[in-house]
């Protein structure tokens, strides 16, 4: 027989076990999980999408698109795309198309055929903007005004209609108009991602 010392080590060693079970394996403990998985899941298909930040841009009888906000912030210091793929007639008049591209697609680019960046499938329609956290504008130089958007689905309407209603300021580039889609007043967030990205230009 085991004496009473042992006796009362099984029994708090057994019911050690049995709450850190219960612990481990609770309904909230394996929603956080399922939920932090989604959430990591969603991040790595951004980073290999680059699908975060659109930026549009109809000038010179040109259409630009970035998808990368360093490559954007150095065409307007440098005027240069880092770089870039250029397609011809690719626009609703007949533009031409700049579609600026990330180390990692040049790459791709070299070994297949017919690859496209970020930038020239979100331009085209084949890739969709992420739902969550989603930054990105469309400037028109025929009216000399930036529309921009925290929804890509609203982003891609745009493209379509060249219409949208917002809240309007008078602060942009190059005194520029800047049209909030959707909003009432100015959105806090977004108007310092716009600034931030064009830093007082």
């Amino acid at each position: 027989m085991l004496n009473k010392a042992v006796k009362a080590a099984l029994l708090g060693f057994v019911a050690l076990s049995a709450t850190a079970c219960a612990t481990k394996d609770t309904y909230m403990g394996a929603e956080k999980e399922k939920s932090y998985e989604a959430e990591l899941n969603v991040k790595r298909l951004t980073e290999v999408n680059n699908n975060d930040d659109y930026f549009e841009l109809r000038r010179d009888n040109t259409i630009f698109v970035f998808t990368d906000a360093k490559s954007y912030k150095t065409w307007l210091s440098t005027n240069e795309i880092p770089l870039l793929v250029t397609k011809f007639r690719v626009g609703p008049n007949g533009e031409k198309g700049k579609f600026q591209l990330i180390k990692n697609e040049t790459k791709a680019m070299e070994t297949s055929v017919g690859y496209k960046g970020a930038s020239q499938k979100m331009y085209e329609g084949v890739l969709e903007g992420v739902a969550k956290d989603f930054f990105g504008f469309v400037y028109l130089e025929t009216s000399n005004t930036y529309t921009v958007f925290d929804n890509w689905n609203a982003l891609k309407a745009f493209k379509a209609s060249a219409t949208a209603e917002g809240f309007t300021a008078s602060n942009g580039p190059m005194g520029a108009k800047v049209v909030y889609a959707g909003a009432s007043t100015e959105p806090a967030e977004l108007a310092a991602k716009f600034a931030k990205l064009h830093d007082g230009k």
